[in-house]
């Protein structure tokens, strides 16, 4: 079999992705794990406040909602600056636009 160019593999995992998603029933089901899994859930933040095993047991889930926050606001903190450092260069002189007389 011939090797195929990086467009055609791309066109055919889109296919095979997009057939997967069509045969799938339940697609909440289907992604449930990744949900438990990512940073936006609370099971995530549980499971890793007892992986690190600092917290005593019965103030896992307060210390796991905690992290959640600090998270969100870590978050919200680095847009935040992001916003401003974009405003600031909008803000800036553009060098090279001017034509010189």
């Amino acid at each position: 079999m011939a090797a195929r160019t990086p467009e055609a593999r791309r066109r055919a995992a889109s296919i095979a992705a997009d057939v997967q998603w069509a045969m799938t029933p339940n697609r909440t089901e289907r992604t449930e794990a990744a949900r438990r899994a990512s940073p936006m859930s609370l099971d995530y933040w549980v499971a890793k406040t007892k992986a690190e095993g600092i917290v005593r047991d019965q103030d896992v889930q307060k210390a796991a909602e905690n992290a959640y926050r600090a998270h969100m606001k870590q978050m919200s903190l680095k847009a935040a600056r992001s916003r401003q450092a974009r405003a600031a260069a909008a803000r800036m002189p553009r060098e090279g636009l001017r034509k010189s007389a």
